[in-house]
This record gives structure tokens, sequence and C-alpha cells, in this order.
């Protein structure tokens, strides 16, 4: 028993201690092992992460990336022109727009590992908002919005404007519903990720240039949104919105579609506004505070 206790207490010493899983020496807000495998300093603040704070993932490469496909071969990838479902990827089905069919994802598919250039001139990954304030039996995350819009698009300025500052010029749109206010509170106190995507400029087809998505947060800032140039239209051709802007809300825990912006039937024709993903994260935010309430009692 003599022997057994030094060794027992050797091994205890070399145990890492807990907090060094949570020091954040440069006090920056990414721990020093999250900036030990990104590649920046933990010992400087000026060397972080992202300068938007937004959160980051050590294990995002073991999440598994379903890609954003082609149309040279079976299964397509979403956008791609489709005569029946079967030659669409996984979780998607071949819808009927106005101009033709196309693979098109339903609720449950992965959405695709995205890296684009944000409003702070960062290289921001999508994956790096996934399993964030997870519960204890973490398949409860903090869930994602994404908003695919256009420069040159009225309703993406209104809608941007009122996230950013409350602008009612909004409420005159024959779309809006009063119950949209709350998401403002939910967005603003960072119960949800949302991420804005800019495929096109100011005018109707000029590609977006990374540099715009610092003009559009120069016009419209927000602390908890974030907004990053999609020159490629990678996300616009893979959620093939019909309209713009179009919301689809994503589960944090897993990356797949919790709920699609279309119409109360699954109809793509319309893929487009924001009723449906707000609706679900109000929902969300709501069931979550409940169960907070229940435990506080």
């Amino acid at each position: 028993m003599y022997k057994i206790l030094p060794i027992l207490l050797l091994f205890s010493f070399s145990l890492p201690d807990a907090t060094d899983w949570y020091k954040d020496s440069d006090e920056d807000g990414y721990t020093d092992k999250q900036e030990e495998h990104f590649g920046s300093d933990p010992n400087d603040y000026s060397s972080t992460i992202y300068k938007g704070g937004w959160p980051y993932n050590r294990y995002k490469d073991k999440m598994g990336d379903p890609g954003w496909g082609s149309c040279g071969s079976i299964p397509f990838g979403n956008g791609c022109d489709c005569t029946n479902d079967n030659q669409c990827m996984r979780g998607s089905k071949c819808g009927q727009l106005n101009i033709g069919s196309y693979c098109m994802p339903q609720k449950g598919a992965k959405v695709p590992r995205f890296i684009g250039v944000d409003q702070f001139g960062d290289y921001f990954d999508l994956y790096d908002l996934s399993r964030q304030n997870c519960n204890e039996n973490g398949d409860e995350c903090t869930p994602i919005l994404i908003e695919v819009s256009a420069m040159w698009t009225n309703p993406a300025h209104l809608l941007s404007a009122w996230l950013s500052n409350g602008d009612e010029e909004i409420f005159r749109m024959p779309w809006w519903q009063d119950n949209f206010e709350n998401m403002k509170s939910v967005i603003d106190a960072g119960e949800v990720f949302y991420v804005r995507f800019l495929h096109q400029g100011s005018v109707k087809g000029d590609i977006i240039e990374p540099e715009d998505a610092a003009i559009w947060n120069e016009a419209y800032p927000h602390l908890n949104v974030i907004t990053v140039a999609d020159p490629n239209a990678y996300m616009k051709t893979w959620i093939r919105p019909t309209g713009m802007p179009c919301v689809t809300m994503i589960n944090g825990e897993d990356m797949t579609i919790r709920s699609v912006a279309e119409g109360l039937h699954g109809d793509p024709m319309y893929r487009r506004g924001i009723k449906q993903a707000f609706e679900a994260a109000m929902f969300d935010n709501y069931m979550k505070t409940m169960h907070q309430r229940k435990d506080e009692e």
C-alpha cells in the first residue's frame, strides 16, 4: 500500500489541471487550447481567431462534410437539374420550379461546410458554430439561422436595418407578421447564431466581393450577426431559394436543416421569406426558457 500511494500521487500531478481547458491567457475570449489548435498566439491579444468573436469548434473536422456535390454524376448536388428524387443527394428531393426541376434539400439534410470571408476580413467556417452551448446530453445546441440574400434586393436592406437598429420600415411589407418582432430580441441576446450569406452585389447579377461584407456591416452593424461573402453562390445554389431573403433554421448539434423556408405543404415554389425559420426559432427559444424556469423551481 505504501508503494502504491506515491505512484497515485505522481499520476495525479501528471494529469492536466481542469482549469487548463478553460485557460485564456490573453483574455481574448478564446481558450489557449482553441488558439493553439487554430494557430494563433494564446499570449497575444491581437492574435486571435475571429475579430468578431464568433465561436470556434476544435472538433469540427470530425463532423463529416457531405460536400456541395456536382451536376456531372448521380447523386446530383442541390441546384442541379433532375427528373426524380433518386437522382439527388441524401436528404434532398427533386422539386418543380417555374423554370424547371432541381434537387433541393429537405428537413434533415446536412448543410455542407462553408468557409468564406466575413465582415472583418476573417475566413469564417460555418462548422465553428456547430455543437455550441449544448445541453448535458449533447442533443440540443444553439440553433443557427442562415439567411440567403443579395445586396440589390430591397427586402434584404429592410431586414438588415430592422435587425441592426429596429428600423420599422419593414413593418410595411405585406409578408410581415407582428410576432416576428420577438425574433430580434432572441438574436440580440445571442440565443441563436445568425449568418447572412450575400452572393450578389448592389447591382443584380454582379458577383459579390469579399469587401462587400464589410460594407454591409458598416451600414447595418450587429454584434451577433455574421455577414459573409459567397461569390460562388454555394449556399444560394444549395438551398435553392425562389426569393430573397430566404432564412433557414439549422440544428446546431449536427448541422442539419430543422426548418426550410417553404409553403406549409412543402411547396418548393415558396422557398423564400422568414416565416418558417423565425417561428421555429422563437418556439425553440420559448421551450428552452420554460425548461430553465422549471429547473430553477
